[in-house]
């Protein structure tokens, strides 16, 4: 049984109406991403037997994301709309047909990267078009020119189209995240070693040069690639003296890698890191993996040019 004070809408121009107005209000918020300078290339990269991160700026994103919960709660708790609702005359509302609370309307908010993750599935398979963030803030969207929907019964046992899209939705965004997990779980450890065997590197030459250039800890530490290629006084004699590299140990605490580059078919077998020294050096640093551990392969420093 249905009860509405409106007349019966086709779910499909309703649903891409949220979809393109969603659009336009993330595309504000992505004015805001690229005008901090954030890049979009945070996700993973695959490549030809390689996969790329990139680290972002946390304290940019903390930013970027003040601006998407100003946005969406203080527009929907005091007008009901935001600028995608408004241009499809939509409208916030409670269950009982009011504007939102201004905590209404931040849990809402907060819900929306898990609806979207989860591909916008959970309002296809709600009776009143509802997303997660509506149901627990206990709002609906409608059309303004619209009544609010009265109480809708429907049968949870009956999969009509509405909800097979739905779950079909779903399982995908299921699947996509199960794939998000597996890149995390096998990659975020790896993305720490290898950061650690880098300063490691550096810690050791530290000390070396402090033992009057006696390189022999981070020599014996590195690649069997390093040791086959050249004896300990080869390798001491090429740090002497190396202006850019003593810069570079003075301030090794300010050295900070923002790109993580793994190159293997099965398992990494190789990784370059990539850093920055201020915007003084680019570094960056290959390492091998030897007996289950990183090793240090080879370095360079790269002046960043200036402006």
């Amino acid at each position: 049984m249905i009860m509405a004070s409106y007349p019966a809408q086709s779910l499909f121009p309703g649903f891409f109406r949220r979809i393109i107005a969603a659009v336009i209000d993330f595309i504000l918020i992505a004015l805001v991403w690229l005008g901090l300078g954030l890049g979009i290339n945070f996700l993973p990269l695959p490549g030809e037997n390689s996969i790329t991160f990139v680290a972002l700026d946390l304290s940019k994103v903390f930013i970027v994301f003040l601006a998407f919960i100003g946005y969406f709660t203080l527009l929907e708790a005091l007008f009901g709309w935001t600028l995608g609702k408004l241009i499809f005359q939509e409208e916030v509302v409670t269950l009982r047909g009011r504007r939102p609370t201004l905590t209404q309307a931040l849990i809402r908010t907060m819900f929306k990267p898990m609806d979207m993750l989860l591909l916008l599935s959970p309002l296809l398979m709600s009776p009143k078009n509802q997303t997660l963030g509506d149901r627990y803030a206990r709002t609906l969207v409608i059309n303004r020119d619209a009544g609010v929907p009265g109480i809708i019964v429907e049968d949870r046992y009956i999969f009509s189209f509405k909800k097979i899209i739905g779950i079909l939705l779903l399982l995908v965004s299921l699947a996509g995240l199960g794939g998000g997990l597996y890149f995390l779980k096998t990659y975020l450890p790896e993305i720490r070693s290898v950061s650690q065997a880098a300063n490691a590197h550096f810690m050791r030459l530290e000390k070396g040069k402090q033992l009057n250039n006696n390189y022999q800890a981070a020599y014996e530490n590195a690649s069997v690639q390093v040791r086959q290629k050249e004896t300990l006084e080869q390798y001491q004699q090429k740090l002497e003296g190396n202006q850019v590299l003593d810069l570079v140990l003075a301030r090794r605490n300010e050295i900070k890698f923002n790109k993580w580059t793994f190159i293997g078919e099965d398992e990494p077998l190789a990784a370059v890191v990539y850093g920055q020294l201020e915007n003084i050096y680019n570094l960056e640093i290959n390492l091998a993996k030897e007996d289950n551990q990183w090793k240090f392969v080879a370095g360079q420093f790269i002046l960043i040019a200036p402006e």
